[in-house]
């Protein structure tokens, strides 16, 4: 029986890593996008998407209201076996739609979705956005949630927390993982990995590299390439992840903590969505809007070697605990049966 991972356009090695050693197990394919967000190490199908198209102004907002979204997959029906099992993401994406209509129609014998969402309601703009999560709250088989917070978001929107199964990801321990030997800086580098945008911090980051220039490194990698971030995060000395929070967005998960911790590296981020519960007590975390307290966590650790040294370890054990992908393969396994 054949297994389709359905991400088009958002298909990824951050997360498909944690089913790499399911392709021996299953009969996995996954099926994109001409045009995935990175490449993908494992059976693909591309189908053409509207995320193909030349980029123009305010695409995504003529898409969404002209024909529901970029996220189209089309030809799908015709590459789904009947009888297969269907694995998309997020109830309001138009792939997750075009899967619940197969699972109506009873062409897949099963229907999963992951959901990363945090916040209850948000993507509710449109009519056809609203009806879609509907139908998916009904054909949906079974909801994956990487966090209890999106748990939480899907029961406040009305699923049966019954059909809700918390797995969270996790990355190859065997790529990222501590530096033997550890250079010494004669400033320590601090890094933050993500998009240089205001939800992400980067206003913060600004501007405390300019505060900080005289005693640390500081270095955004926003574009880097998936096979080279282990090395980048080998050469850091602390991560930074300023995260903030908006009436429509917060973290989801932060990856690139996860990746963090598992380098080894000490971490200062912040409360916003599930951060908390993806770095628990490892870390030195901060309100969102707590400048002066983000500021002082940096410099404490700046500071501090052997304080480093104290969260590098925490960081490598919950790492090793909870987010090797090979171990997390094992109980994604279970979703298929």
């Amino acid at each position: 029986m054949t297994t389709y991972l359905l991400r088009a356009s958002h298909a990824n090695a951050f997360e498909l890593q944690n089913y790499y050693s399911l392709a021996k197990k299953l009969d996995l394919c996954v099926i994109t996008s001409h045009h995935p967000l990175t490449p993908v190490s494992l059976l693909t199908v591309p189908l053409w998407s509207p995320t193909d198209l030349p980029r123009f102004p305010l695409r995504k907002q003529i898409l969404n209201r002209t024909i529901g979204g970029e996220q189209w997959l089309i030809g799908l029906k015709s590459v789904i076996k009947p009888g297969s099992i269907v694995h998309t993401a997020e109830t309001y994406t138009p792939y997750t739609h075009q899967a619940v209509l197969l699972r109506q129609r009873g062409i897949i014998k099963k229907l999963i979705c992951t959901c990363w969402e945090t916040i209850p309601h948000t993507n509710e703009k449109l009519a056809s956005f609203r009806s879609w999560k509907k139908q998916a709250y009904r054909y949906v088989d079974l909801f994956h949630t990487p966090t209890l917070r999106a748990k939480q978001a899907l029961i406040q929107e009305g699923v049966d927390p019954g059909k809700i199964v918390v797995i969270p990801y996790g990355i190859d321990l065997t790529r990222f993982h501590p530096a033997k030997t550890k250079s010494k800086h004669v400033k320590p580098i601090i890094l933050m990995v993500a998009r240089p945008v205001t939800e992400k911090g980067i206003k913060i980051f600004r501007q405390l590299a300019h505060e900080l220039v005289s005693i640390a490194d500081f270095r955004l990698v926003s574009s880097a390439s998936y096979q080279d971030m282990p090395a980048i995060y080998r050469q850091a000395d602390i991560f930074f992840l300023p995260s903030q929070t908006t009436p429509t967005w917060e973290e989801q998960y932060g990856m690139s903590l996860v990746e963090a911790m598992a380098s080894g590296l000490p971490i200062v981020t912040t409360t916003s969505g599930a951060i908390p519960e993806v770095v628990g007590p490892v870390a030195l975390i901060s309100a969102p809007n707590d400048y002066q307290d983000l500021r002082a966590n940096l410099t404490k650790l700046i500071a501090d070697p052997a304080l480093r040294a104290q969260f590098s370890h925490r960081s490598l054990a919950r790492a090793h605990h909870l987010y090797d992908s090979h171990q997390i393969a094992r109980h994604l396994l279970e979703l298929y049966k």
